[in-house]
């Protein structure tokens, strides 16, 4: 059972002091898996909705992906680079100054400088473009307090944040795991089992020992709590991301696992289904396969000598049901 962390409680990255150098770069993520491959993702489409699944592991999810925001010292000039190691890149936001491949967009970056911050009624109008995708999650990911990010070129503000979409066509199931449960217990020993409905319900779920991969932990039994869901989250990061990241999770995704969000069907067999529970489970990825799916790098261009600390948090999304 992992533990109420008092990084949670009292925030997980403090505000550096004005000449700390240190920068941290936070991510987090949802790979959605099925059986065409993965959709690396941080929301559903732009109304909260998702397509409807008919059947368990068939039927891609078309989401956008990870949320990167940076801490820490303030900069003038720096690049930072996403470069996907399976599959590619999409959509991107805000535009990146550069990007690679030719075929498929391999890897993009931004050229960008943190300038100290502004009263938050001076802080620039986040501009989002006609079109962009989950558009309407990014006030979210905008109450984070992290750097205010702008163009190192022209000065232009960007946003507090930046991420990407995704999309890993063929992904090679462990040991030709096909059980949903047994998948996501091969990655993490727990996991949120999910219960859509007009109010979704969450539980701690214990994947690990099999065979049966079910089970909650002592004294984490019923339906959890939005603060309790944070907590849980905060601990498979470690304690290092700050706690309107956890929050965002959450605040996002919650869309997606409510069934009244589901748009209309003329296909009798989908409307049969409208009502129907549907359960998934919700698990931390292992740093080394996160590696496996994306890169991301910092390069700040000045004569200091810094820290980059990256702390990246991907989940895991399988439908059992």
């Amino acid at each position: 059972m992992l533990p109420l962390l008092l990084p949670f409680l009292l925030d997980t990255v403090i505000a550096p002091p004005m000449d700390y150098e240190d920068l941290f770069v936070n991510e987090w993520g949802i790979v959605v898996f099925n059986s065409t491959g993965a959709d690396v993702a941080s929301s559903p489409d732009e109304n909260g909705n998702v397509p409807f699944v008919l059947e368990p592991f068939q039927r891609e999810l078309m989401v956008d992906a990870p949320v990167i925001w940076i801490h820490g010292a303030y900069f003038e000039d720096a690049t930072l680079t996403v470069k996907a190691v399976q599959g590619s890149l999409t959509t991107i936001f805000p535009a990146p100054d550069a990007s690679f491949g030719q075929d498929s967009l391999m890897a993009v970056s931004w050229d960008i400088a943190a300038n100290p911050p502004v009263t938050r009624r001076e802080r620039p109008e986040l501009i989002i473009p006609q079109g962009t995708p989950f558009g309407w999650a990014m006030g979210f990911w905008r109450d984070v307090p992290s750097l205010d990010l702008y163009s190192a070129e022209t000065d232009d503000y960007m946003a507090n944040f930046l991420y990407y979409e995704m999309r890993i066509p063929v992904w090679e199931t462990p040991d030709g795991i096909s059980d949903a449960k047994v998948f996501a217990g091969y990655y993490s020993p727990e996991g949120l089992l999910i219960t859509t409905g007009d109010e979704p319900t969450v539980e701690r779920i214990q994947l690990i020992p099999l065979p049966d991969g079910s089970g909650s932990p002592p004294g984490q039994i019923g339906n959890l709590s939005s603060e309790d869901i944070d907590e849980v989250i905060c601990g498979w990061a470690a304690g290092n991301l700050k706690s309107e990241e956890i929050s965002a999770i959450w605040q996002t995704w919650k869309p997606f696992f409510n069934r009244s969000n589901l748009p209309a069907s003329e296909d009798e067999s989908i409307q049969d289904r409208l009502g129907t529970e549907e359960k998934w489970i919700l698990f931390p990825l292992p740093w080394d396969v996160v590696e496996e799916i994306s890169t991301i790098n910092l390069d700040v261009h000045d004569s200091v000598n810094r820290q980059i600390t990256y702390n990246r948090l991907f989940l895991g999304l399988v439908r059992i049901y």
